[in-house]
Order: C-alpha cells, then structure tokens, then sequence
C-alpha cells in the first residue's frame, strides 16, 4: 500500500483536490520534496548491450522511469517488476509506453569483460559482474524493461538532472565490500520528456497506470521551453513530441 506523496507537474491542469489526495503521505523519503518541473533533462545513456541511448529513444512515450542497481537486493528488485508491468498493462490500454532502469552503478559500461587488464578475473576494472546484472535484469522481465546505464560522466550528470542521491555505506548483513543507500523514486515522463510526476517505491502498478492515465486525460499549459532549458542542469531537457 503506497503511503508516500505523489507529486505532478504544474504543467498539468489537474484539479487541486486530487493533487492533495495524491500528495497526501504517512510517511516521507528525504528532507526535500522537489517540483517535477525542477528535475528531468538528461537522456544520454548506453542500454544493457552497450548500444547508444539519446533523448529520441523517449520522445512520444509515457516513460516510467527508475534509478537503481541491478545487483541491488532491496527496493530494486521489487520496483523493476512493477514498472515492467504497469508499462505493459499501459500499452495493452492503447498508451504509448515504456519502463526504463537506469543503472547508476559508476563501472565502464561497454562490451562485457570477464578478465580485467592484469589477468585477474573479475578484478577491479572488469565490468562483467555489472553487465551481467543487467542482462539478467532484462531477461527476467520478459525484454519488458528497458535496463541502461553509461559512463561516470553520463551518470554523473544523470544523477544531479534527476537529483538521484548515493551513498556507500559498511555491508550489511548476506553483503560484500560496501553497502549502497540509494534514492528511490519512479518518475513518469511525458510524450515531450519532461518529467510529468513521481511519487516512490512503494507505488503499486495500480497506482502507475492511474497516474499515467489521468495524465495523458489532463489539459496541459503552454511550457516556456527556453526557461526549462536554462533551469536544467545539463542536456537537452525536452521537446514536444513529434
């Protein structure tokens, strides 16, 4: 049961009174509830099989979109089936859709290397673990989730566009080396790439689909797309759907 806060874009005609059933929370993740219109804007990845992601791979589609690790035994692994779902129940109801796992994990994303450059297998410069993960991630979803990630730079400015937060922490407990505290929002874009809302991990895909669809119904505002751009911290934020 979602007991977080559901936050939509102002761009978005929405009656205020299902903003504040929406935003109603018993509990609350982080000290800082952003606006979506303060987030978004960077698009420029590399999928599971190392290929080029960029912004038009988004445009056109509502994208249920989710910052993880695919070797995460947490929230990950709940949120990645729920978003492949809701995005297929979407499609299924006629709504151009799609679920995307973004990957924050800073390892070379590029073809699979079991060995590193010294000989040792799986050492330090071997991205093999990584790529792995994601491949799984992907096949265990039925292809249904888009899983990407990219280089240091890319996920550097992806984090801070999305604001994203990260932290390594001593193991926990059945965990080696280091422990990962991560945010864990789910974002809805919209046909234009601008991030139209986005509530936790704890949405049900229920929650998902309702969303998504009472957007897609919703009259929208004319958007002032140079002021976005100059908002944004880096990439090309967003432009109407084609």
């Amino acid at each position: 049961m979602r007991q977080s806060a559901i936050r939509i874009s102002e761009s978005y005609l929405v009656a205020e009174e299902q903003r504040a059933v929406l935003g109603q929370a018993r509990h609350r993740y982080g000290d800082s509830q952003l606006s979506p219109d303060e987030i978004g804007g960077h698009f420029d990845y590399s999928d599971w099989r190392g290929r080029s992601v960029s912004q038009q791979n988004f445009l056109g589609r509502w994208t249920i979109l989710y910052f993880g690790y695919s070797r995460c035994n947490g929230s990950c692994r709940t949120v990645a089936p729920m978003i492949a779902q809701a995005a297929d129940e979407l499609r299924g109801k006629g709504y151009p859709a799609k679920a995307v796992f973004v990957d924050i994990e800073t390892q070379r994303v590029g073809p699979a290397r079991m060995i590193s450059g010294d000989g040792v297998e799986h050492g330090e410069h071997s991205n093999w673990p990584m790529r792995f993960a994601m491949s799984r991630l992907y096949a265990e979803q039925g292809g249904k989730l888009e899983v990407m990630s990219g280089n240091r730079a890319q996920l550097a400015r992806a984090t801070a566009g999305f604001h994203v937060l990260r932290e390594h922490v001593p193991p926990r407990l059945n965990e080696k080396a280091v422990s990962i505290n991560h945010s864990s929002i789910v974002y809805v874009l919209g046909l234009d790439t601008f991030v139209a809302a986005y509530g936790y991990h704890d949405m049900t895909r229920n929650d998902l689909t309702s969303l998504v669809q009472q957007l897609a119904a919703a009259e929208r505002k004319k958007i002032d797309y140079s002021a976005v751009r100059n908002r944004y911290i880096s990439g090309a934020c967003g432009n109407e759907a084609a």
